[in-house]
């Protein structure tokens, strides 16, 4: 089986190993194809992003071992790029300057006037708090603010990939809502129609089940068959922080795909190409 993975992160931004030891453990690991995807610099201080001073450094190092390792692997230097309104810069414009090969975008911090909800990370405490503090306690328009603004981001910067869009529902757990209320499910069917008029690839991310966040992939089985449905462009991604993490549950995840309908997955090699599953 063709085996890739775009979405990583390093000791650039908020992961553990090197960019070299990640690229060593996909070779190891029989990856035809493995994309760099530090996290953006964001306009704040934080402790999970690329800083502006190391951008330089990053993408320097990313040529180094494309260069390197070019007779092993094909190798592709990308950012996840966060979208704040408001606050963030021009996607496009960012990607162009650091001429990267290709763009994810996600909503990990969820705007509001009263400040960000950060609906990731592990610790549900900080979900709770953003919610109680930034929405006021409200489920709905918490939730309806992460869609809009997940819609907004398809809609203006148009990346390639899309990451995790029902990241939302990691710490949840059925504690404020449930996946089959019909005004959570309108909200996802308006996110995969918008990520079907704009052609985006849509990324089944294993990350949240091998690392035991969460008991189904990012975006969960439902939205998997609605995608197939909707004939909506998807790949596969670990979002692996960690090099042993490079493809945990790749084959586990193809399987699964060709359960839920769909008949072919998406990879990049200069361009974006299909491979029958």
């Amino acid at each position: 089986m063709l085996k890739f993975n775009y979405h990583s992160h390093s000791t650039f931004c908020d992961g553990k190993n090197t960019l070299e030891e990640m690229v060593t453990s996909a070779i190891d690991k029989g990856m035809k194809y493995f994309g760099f995807s530090a996290h953006s610099p964001v306009p704040f201080e934080n402790d999970f992003g690329l800083q502006q001073e190391e951008i330089s450094n990053y993408l320097n190092e990313t040529k180094r071992l494309k260069a390197k390792y070019e007779d092993k692997i094909k190798l592709f230097t990308s950012m996840e790029f966060d979208y704040i309104p408001t606050m963030s810069e021009d996607i496009r414009e960012r990607a162009i300057k650091y001429q990267l090969d290709y763009i994810i975008s996600s909503v990990h911090l969820v705007y509001s006037p009263k400040g960000l909800w950060f609906i990731d990370g592990s610790k549900q405490e900080s979900y709770d708090n953003g919610l109680k503090n930034c929405f006021d306690g409200d489920i709905k328009k918490a939730v309806g603010a992460f869609y809009s603004q997940t819609i907004e981001m398809i809609q203006g910067a148009k990346p390639d990939i899309v990451g995790h869009f029902d990241k939302v529902k990691m710490h949840n757990k059925d504690r404020f809502f449930k996946e089959d209320e019909p005004w959570y499910r309108d909200l996802v069917m308006q996110t995969i129609e918008t990520m079907k008029e704009n052609d985006s690839i849509c990324e089944i991310n294993t990350r949240g089940l091998y690392k035991g966040r969460s008991n189904d992939y990012f975006p969960q089985t439902n939205w998997i068959k609605a995608l197939a449905k909707e004939k909506v462009r998807v790949t596969i991604s670990t979002d692996c922080h960690k090099a042993d993490e490079v493809d945990k549950l790749f084959i586990e995840c193809s399987e699964h795909l060709k359960e839920c309908g769909h008949k072919e997955i998406w990879y990049f090699d200069e361009i974006w190409k299909s491979t029958p599953l």
